[in-house]
């Protein structure tokens, strides 16, 4: 159930300089961005690259800190910051080829509950992802792991501290189009049963309408269109959002329908 704003981005922009000084005018990968993300929501966020969905995302999980703006995390009205994990877009860079599935999931957890591991946790995580049965997975390394299963395996990793948003970065960019309406499914089905918020970062706008409650279309750093999924698909005002569908038509319609 989407229910109250968990995140909420306020005027934010970024600008990286060349040197320490700053003496030069700077890139700005961020201009102005107003944005929210409710509770149980998951909200697509879709652009080309460069048009600043990572860099967003990434001020979100306080990897950057914004130049102006500010990034708020609520709790019921009482400012706090919730428990936000990422999943990457490479599922074998993103992993520890020196780690077995069970080190890996379980490490986000010891981290947090320093030291201690809870056994049961991790392979209820790991279930949850699809990859069962569990033994089959559990001391198996990302080399032994196809594409798919390694991305379930980060997806376990980030569900393990029970997040209430999951940065999730072009997870399926990487992966066969079947194995990633599989993901696709697997983020719809983690968000419906544990009401764990995404924001879904990606350049594909047909994946963005299958898996979206709402859609924020970037461009050169800017939103330049936000609302409900179907009326971003239906009734689209930005020429660059046109673009984005013109490319995909035939997917989104059939998905959205």
């Amino acid at each position: 159930m989407i229910d109250k704003e968990l995140v909420r981005i306020d005027d934010v922009s970024k600008i990286f300089y060349k040197g320490i000084l700053k003496r030069s005018a700077g890139f700005k990968a961020l201009d102005g961005v107003t944005l929210s993300i409710k509770r149980g929501e998951i909200l697509g966020v879709i652009g080309e690259s460069g048009s600043g969905k990572t860099t967003l995302g990434k001020l979100i999980l306080g990897l950057l800190k914004p130049t102006s703006g500010t990034i708020v995390f609520a709790d019921d009205g009482i400012i706090k910051k919730p428990v936000v994990q990422v999943i990457f877009q490479d599922p074998y860079d993103s992993l520890s080829h020196v780690m077995s599935v069970e080190d890996i999931v379980a490490e986000p957890y010891a981290i947090k509950h320093k030291g201690q591991v809870d056994m049961e946790k991790v392979q209820k995580a790991i279930e949850s992802v699809g990859l069962t049965p569990v033994d089959d997975y559990i001391h198996k390394y990302p080399h032994q792991l196809s594409g798919g299963q390694r991305q379930r395996v980060a997806i376990a990793r980030a569900i393990i501290t029970e997040p209430d948003l999951i940065i999730a970065d072009e997870p399926i960019s990487m992966l066969d189009a079947s194995i990633g309406v599989d993901i696709l499914n697997l983020i719809l089905n983690l968000n419906e049963r544990l009401g764990i918020s995404f924001m879904f970062i990606t350049h594909d706008i047909a994946a963005a309408s299958y898996v979206s409650h709402n859609i924020a279309v970037m461009n050169a750093g800017k939103i330049v269109e936000y609302g409900p999924r179907k009326k971003i698909i239906a009734e689209c005002e930005h020429p660059y959002t046109r673009t984005l569908l013109a490319a995909a038509r035939g997917e989104v319609l059939a998905i959205v329908k």
